[in-house]
């Protein structure tokens, strides 16, 4: 099986358990800032949207087009076009069920006229050459081949117009040594229940970045501050465990479920390893 189809596969039966995690479906980890109630998680689910929007640094009063590299189900994009007036979010996903849906919850909030989710792949970008102002992901990135997500950078460097930024938040290998064994083993499970060819090594893609012509803005270990929303993986684990009994009177979790339930707890262990991973705000200007 191809890695895209594996990923599709993935988001296809795994995708719907995401709202366990998030019910507005922010498929990511968050966001704390000193003064945040660290128990409550959607709130700071929140605010890695609101640093993406940050890092972005999108002028007021100027309408601008954004693209989202992996959309997912569009919650990012529509808290960004709540944030700001004149934005408008096209999003990628290659899962054709999140397109659909995600267009659906747009409507449904009334915002189908400033987010548009189209079933494409962002390392095959239907887009002209420098035609967006601003581009992010987030968590999307580490589903692109090779740790130094070279066709995924290719094409943001060709669609970013001169002056145009972008945001990434992933988690990123620290370095290309290998891992101690116990530890590679924690990685290869994680990898394979969130259907990851490979991490993206921090070197390698920053390294690509600038041969396309990008001018590296930020890159900044962000790992204290996702810690308080990954704290909450062992609580959102064992209630989905709970509900899934409650609802069928059985735990028959198809094994990507069930490795999108393992991947996370096993990637508070890999997450721990701090001078082998870590999570990472990244951004530049083309």
């Amino acid at each position: 099986m191809r890695p895209a189809d594996r990923v599709v596969d993935y988001y296809e039966q795994a995708g719907p358990d995401y709202r366990a995690w998030s019910p507005h479906f922010n498929m990511h980890f968050g966001y704390y800032r000193r003064g945040m109630n660290p128990l409550w998680l959607e709130p700071m689910l929140a605010a890695m949207n609101d640093e993406i929007l940050r890092g972005l640094d999108i002028p007021a009063g100027r309408p601008a087009r954004v693209l989202d590299l992996g959309c997912g189900l569009g919650a990012t994009a529509r808290q960004l076009v709540r944030r700001v007036p004149g934005l408008s979010v096209t999003g990628l996903t290659i899962v054709p069920g999140q397109a659909m849906t995600g267009n659906h919850m747009s409507a449904a909030e009334g915002l189908d006229d400033r987010v548009r989710l189209i079933h494409a792949d962002y390392t095959a970008i239907p887009l002209p050459d420098h035609s967006v102002d601003y581009a992010y992901a987030i968590e999307s990135v580490c589903h692109a081949g090779g740790s130094d997500k070279a066709a995924f950078v290719r094409e943001l460097c060709r669609v970013l117009r001169p002056g145009g930024r972008f945001v990434i938040a992933d988690g990123f290998m620290k370095h290309a040594r290998p891992l101690p064994r116990w530890l590679e083993r924690v990685r290869a499970r994680v990898c394979e229940g969130w259907a990851i060819e490979v991490f993206p090594e921090l070197a390698a893609v920053t390294g690509r970045l600038r041969e396309g012509g990008i001018e590296m803005l930020e890159v900044r270990d962000i790992s204290w501050q996702v810690a308080p929303s990954v704290v909450h993986v062992p609580r959102v684990a064992l209630r989905f465990l709970l509900d899934e009994l409650r609802l069928t009177g059985a735990l028959r979790l198809g094994p990507l479920r069930r490795g999108n339930l393992v991947a996370p707890l096993l990637g508070i262990v890999l997450g721990l390893a701090r001078s082998h991973f870590g999570y990472h705000l990244v951004s530049g200007r083309r």
